[in-house]
């Protein structure tokens, strides 16, 4: 079905049943609203958030509706004959001539029912039901007396990821990062990672040996702090003598040694490749690898249909603590978001793993789909004892083996997506 023959199914005044996750209902207010239409956003006490949202984003947006009127079934989410009265008597007043539709992805399962009792005892033949398939990104059209109609609609909406985040009442502290700082040298540490006898000599080089002796103050319990001062980093060379060369191909080819053959952080300040030298410290302690991710999705962003990507997706939650992405990007209304450690421990992982999964299926709904890329020798494992809480083909693990090809095994992980939608 195309998007001309969908049209057939829009209509003037819009029912939706508001759930936790304003996403799907976004979705159908464009899909199924003719333009200057009404919607009605059926909601209850604990998703009046949700739809107050959803209203004010949608009338800002003056092609989608004309308007958008709450209707409140308070703490009544399962009352039968609440529920279909506060939905018949604003349905009935509807004029006939106008088209009517009901979308229940939202809300809980009385509330579908009874909002479907509620729009069959109108007595109009006219009524649009419809339901957005999470699994197969498809909009389905029921009807009474024949089958489903099915439209694949994966790409027929592309909120950016700032809409996303607006749609759950989140905003980034900062704007995301979409330039990548030195793809080439992000791509040769890769490499370089792939190889775990290469990958040790890197971590002893930076973490036990020199780097961070030099880059970092110590806390009072022994622990690495903050890194060290603009003035005392300048001052800095190190050798570089026992990395892989790789690595010291990189630092050469940007201008960072010095005529001693040193890493030398004046040199690294002279090429003004970073505003801070603390970015630089941060992009060699592991920051490399999420620019490296960055830049594989940009490579893939058009021949995948990729409208909005970025990385470092900071947003403050009250908590004092941050809600937070590596990477993630937006295939159609479709949320993918990347979790990124150079680390290959399983615990560090798996815990990586399940906070970006919580994130993404958060803002995204069941429609999201969440990575780990990581230095884990056995990604495969990470994904089997995942098996009991999520489905498998939500999740994807790119470990060792898989960094010098990530954008391979990207454009795979997506065509794969695809074929389920």
């Amino acid at each position: 079905m195309t998007n001309t023959e969908l049209d057939k199914y829009k209509v003037d005044h819009l029912f939706l049943l508001i759930g936790e996750n304003p996403l799907p209902n976004y979705v159908a207010a464009h899909l199924l609203l003719n333009k200057g239409g009404t919607l009605y956003l059926v909601h209850t006490t604990g998703t009046s958030g949700q739809a107050i949202r959803l209203k004010n984003i949608l009338q800002s947006e003056v092609s989608v509706c004309k308007t958008a009127e709450p209707i409140s079934l308070g703490e009544y989410d399962s009352d039968a004959f609440h529920i279909q009265d506060e939905i018949r008597k604003v349905a009935k007043n509807l004029p006939k001539s106008d088209s009517l539709g009901l979308h229940y992805t939202g809300g809980t399962k009385a509330m579908s029912i009874h909002a479907y009792g509620a729009m069959l005892s109108l007595d109009r033949s006219d009524v649009v039901f419809s339901y957005l398939d999470p699994r197969r990104l498809e909009v389905c059209i029921d009807r009474k007396d024949d089958g489903r109609i099915h439209h694949n609609v994966a790409i027929a909406v592309k909120p950016s990821l700032e809409k996303v985040f607006q749609l759950h009442g989140k905003v980034c502290e900062k704007t995301p990062i979409q330039e990548v700082k030195l793809p080439d040298f992000a791509k040769k540490l890769a490499i370089l990672h792939s190889d775990e006898q290469k990958s040790k000599d890197w971590f002893k080089w930076f973490y036990d040996e020199i780097c961070c002796e030099n880059l970092r103050k110590k806390k009072g319990n022994g622990d690495w702090g903050d890194w060290r001062g603009k003035q005392i980093l300048e001052k800095l060379e190190i050798s570089i003598s026992n990395l892989p060369q790789e690595a010291i191909d990189g630092f050469i080819e940007h201008g960072f040694i010095s005529s001693e053959g040193l890493l030398s952080f004046a040199k690294v300040h002279e090429t003004q490749k970073f505003a801070k030298l603390e970015h630089f410290c941060e992009w060699l302690g592991g920051l490399w690898l999420e620019y490296q991710v960055l830049q594989v999705i940009k490579d893939i962003s058009g021949n995948r249909l990729i409208h909005d990507y970025g990385m470092d997706f900071k947003v403050p939650t009250g908590s004092g603590k941050n809600f937070q992405f590596d990477v993630a990007f937006m295939r159609g209304y479709q949320l993918f978001a990347i979790s990124c450690t150079t680390s290959a421990k399983d615990d560090l992982c798996k815990l990586k793993l399940f906070e970006a999964r919580t994130r993404a299926l958060q803002l995204g709904g069941s429609e999201a789909r969440v990575a780990l890329v990581c230095c884990s020798n056995n990604p495969e494992n990470l994904k089997i004892e995942l098996r009991g809480t999520t489905e498998d083909s939500k999740i994807e693990v790119f470990g060792r083996e898989d960094l010098p090809n990530l954008r391979e095994k990207f454009n795979t992980w997506i065509t794969e997506q695809e074929k389920k939608s």
